[in-house]
């Protein structure tokens, strides 16, 4: 209708102004409705209450979400635990409380409390009278029986149920799943803005840090009636109660069982890492760091917690740390994978040329003498054969024709050097070396400055350092040959009732802009490394596809032997899953990374559904499978050989 006709129609307006006025005042007579028969009505019944006994506000805690891995397999729950707690101003002055407490015993005749526990714990209360304190936590319920009958003889004591945090896979998964813990007190302000309680458990590290908000939950509220001298009557009938709600539930990327193979093939003996990815979406499938420890201790009552958490904070091999994310090594011979990219794709030389000196053993540079591994030498050497023997001298003299800021560009294009993204708490992002970032980082110490020779450590991966993360990323990156990923763990956020809330597909990604023929020839080196004879991985191989890899050593300033490390990817003509391990002062990768990652990898193409069909397509591609295999395809061998004086390096610059 139009606005005249509401105009010319008094009555009609008036009626609707009343409608609405009865409307807007509803609400307000429901909320006096209520105030009535909260004060009024049941006004004698709340003073009673408040006079005899005492109605408090009790939080009712939210279950945490639970995480799986991506088929289903638990990782990290709650189960039920009951703590004894105190409210020490609602005991008797001359009441003898500690000698009660004394006498509780389960049905084998052990007591609950030990003397001197209890009297330390008793004395803790006097300057805090208003506080909740927890005497025992996590007890049986042949305590929780004994301790609920007798709750009329023990004022102020309460039995609390309280969630534990469980990780059924024990110190398997610790360094990416994390931990919980209290609340510290320097915090607990701030915190307080955030609705969480003082004595709230937290994540500390990995997932259960990381994404604290989705898995934490609401809690709810209820108002419980007590007695004067704080025993527990009941849940106050008429009063408000809010119902907590249940944390998300997260499905992880992993796959338990290769975490598992990776964990028992990693030994424990050794530090280090190792990470599994999919190198087309990025999803990590294992990650393993070593040394480990339970995360179940976190669990344990405060006297058994505070001396576990004693062993670990104080083990000089730093268990805490997550060696995969947050460890940085040198490269070692796994860069020449991207250094020898670098010298091809750059467009300096040809992948099939030889460089200007054979290899002899040694390279002479100014006065400096840089040896290769083989003191015999290799002689001459493309790309591919340079990968497979991993001959320092073609690197050094490719690192010297490209230079390091094309070594370190390409290093970047890769994932090397910079944080990857993954999302996991306190990643480091490892150091390029290179002019700019050596004048830099040594700028303080007298005499260190950047010289044309040094890139020749640059280029077989000895000034660098990056993390495993970083590694696996890398390879998976070459296996890939158009993208390179961001790793992740979450792949999908579930309700209570398993919906599915959110997904994550991987596809976060940073195109390469390398040339195809570029990355062939250096995969060609990869399978040699594996496949043919005298390759140093050939540890890893897997009946039935063609496994691409590259080891390396890597000078340790810490240790007497180097730091032995191994990257795969495979299958390496159509990759599913790429592999990076770093094995602290063990030596040789070929002798101790190759084994684990390919332990890894005959458990996954033998046994994991998706590797399965793998190995079948494989099968169909490279039926004789024999090298090379078809999508390499062999080229015509250029056999000329760079001048030497193209490396235009004068004597004086060194």
């Amino acid at each position: 209708m139009s606005r005249a006709y509401f105009d010319e129609n008094p009555h009609l307006r008036l009626s609707r102004s009343k409608t609405l006025a009865i409307v807007a005042c509803l609400p307000f007579l429901a909320l006096f409705a209520r105030l009535f028969w909260i004060q009024i009505i049941q006004g004698a019944k709340h003073l009673e209450l408040s006079n005899k006994n005492r109605v408090v506000i009790e939080t009712i805690p939210a279950s945490r979400g639970t995480i799986y891995d991506r088929n289903g397999v638990v990782l990290a729950r709650n189960r039920p635990s009951f703590a004894v707690t105190l409210l020490p101003y609602t005991v008797p002055k001359e009441y003898d409380l500690r000698g009660k407490l004394l006498k509780i015993m389960d049905h084998e005749g052990i007591p609950l409390f030990d003397t001197l526990e209890l009297d330390k714990l008793l004395e803790q209360t006097i300057y805090r009278k208003t506080k909740i304190h927890r005497l025992k936590e996590d007890i049986s319920i042949d305590y929780v029986s004994v301790i609920r009958e007798h709750l009329s003889e023990l004022p102020g004591i309460d039995v609390v149920n309280e969630p534990r945090r469980e990780y059924p896979l024990g110190p398997i998964c610790n360094h990416m799943l994390g931990y919980l813990g209290a609340i510290p007190e320097d915090e607990a302000d701030s915190m307080k803005l955030l609705g969480y309680q003082p004595g709230d458990l937290i994540g500390k590290a990995g997932i259960e840090q990381k994404y604290q908000d989705i898995l934490r939950g609401q809690d709810g509220i209820r108002y419980i009636e007590k007695t004067v001298s704080g025993r527990r009557l009941g849940v106050v009938q008429d009063m408000p109660e809010q119902r907590p709600e249940r944390g998300k539930n997260l499905y992880l990327t992993i796959d338990a069982e290769l975490q598992k193979i990776a964990a028992e093939a990693f030994p424990d003996t050794i530090r280090g890492a190792v990470v599994a990815i999919d190198p087309r979406n990025g999803e990590v499938l294992a990650m393993v760091s070593k040394p480990t420890f339970d995360p179940n201790i976190f669990s344990l009552e405060p006297k058994k917690r505070a001396k576990e958490w004693a062993k670990v904070a104080l083990d000089p091999a730093r268990p805490l740390t997550n060696r995969a994310v947050n460890g940085v090594y040198p490269p070692g011979s796994t860069f020449k994978l991207v250094s020898g990219l670098a010298f091809v794709d750059h467009g300096s030389m040809k992948s099939t040329q030889y460089m200007a000196r054979p290899c002899g053993g040694f390279y002479r540079i100014g006065n400096r003498i840089a040896r290769c591994w083989y003191s015999s030498g290799h002689g001459y050497t493309d790309l591919a054969d340079a990968i497979k023997v991993s001959c320092n001298v073609y690197f050094y003299q490719g690192g010297l024709l490209v230079g390091d800021k094309v070594i370190n560009d390409y290093s970047t294009r890769y994932g090397l050097g910079v944080k990857t993204g993954i999302d996991l708490p306190h990643e480091k992002a490892g150091w390029q070396s290179g002019e700019e970032a050596y004048n830099e980082r040594f700028k303080k110490k007298k005499g260190w400055r950047w010289t044309p020779g040094l890139v020749l450590d640059l280029a077989i991966g000895q000034q660098q350092v990056f993390t495993p993360i970083q590694l696996a990323v890398m390879v998976g990156a070459l296996g890939n040959e158009r993208y390179r990923y961001i790793p992740y763990l979450l792949k999908e956020i579930r309700g209570g009732e398993g919906s599915v809330e959110k997904q994550f597909n991987g596809k976060d990604s940073i195109p390469l802009n390398s040339r195809h023929e570029s990355i062939l020839q250096v995969k060609e080196g990869m399978r040699r490394v594996v496949m043919e004879g005298g390759g140093t991985g050939h540890s890893s191989k897997v009946p039935g596809i063609i496994v691409g890899g590259k080891t390396g050593s890597a000078e340790n300033p810490h240790g007497k032997q180097t730091h032995g490390l191994f990257v795969a990817v495979a299958p390496l003509d159509k990759p599913i899953i790429a592999i990076a391990v770093v094995a602290e002062n063990a030596g040789h990768g070929g002798t101790v990374a190759a084994p684990i990652a390919g332990t890894m990898l005959r458990y996954y193409f033998e046994n994991n559904p998706e590797g399965k069909r793998a190995v079948q397509e494989s099968l169909k591609r490279n039926p004789q499978l024999t090298p090379p295999i078809k999508k390499i395809a062999p080229v015509n061998k250029d056999t000329s050989v760079i001048a030497k004086d193209s490396l235009n390096i004068k004597k004086d610059t060194l």
